[in-house]
């Protein structure tokens, strides 16, 4: 039970959940309350506030900088302020399951 959300309370994603594991936690989503089909990329309130740091795909390569930072290594977390930086995977290790989706795109643009 539970796989089908029938086990899954309100808060925590009930009826559905949608899960995207290549985005960073600021681009998941939060909640569904409508659903809207358009031809055209729509605003995002990142993209607002700030296009050219937070692009709308976000997909964390780390070839890529951010115009603030470095996104070629990582701390893990759990690890502490002081842990070891690691290299950060491609599309934050989820390359196998999500890569056809970036299919033709420029990552070094739609970073």
């Amino acid at each position: 039970t539970g796989i089908y959300g029938e086990d899954i309370p309100n808060q925590n994603g009930a009826p559905l959940r949608l899960v995207v594991p290549w985005k960073y936690g600021f681009k998941s989503i939060k909640s569904v309350v409508r659903i809207t089909l358009t031809d055209k990329q729509p605003a995002t309130s990142w993209n607002k506030a700030n296009a050219r740091e937070y692009g709308f795909y976000s997909n964390v390569n780390p070839e890529v900088d951010h115009p603030r930072w470095s996104q070629a290594t990582e701390r893990q977390l759990g690890g502490g302020l002081f842990a070891s930086r690691v290299p950060t995977l491609m599309m934050n290790g989820y390359e196998e399951e999500v890569a056809s989706l970036y299919a033709g795109m420029d990552l070094k643009k739609n970073f």
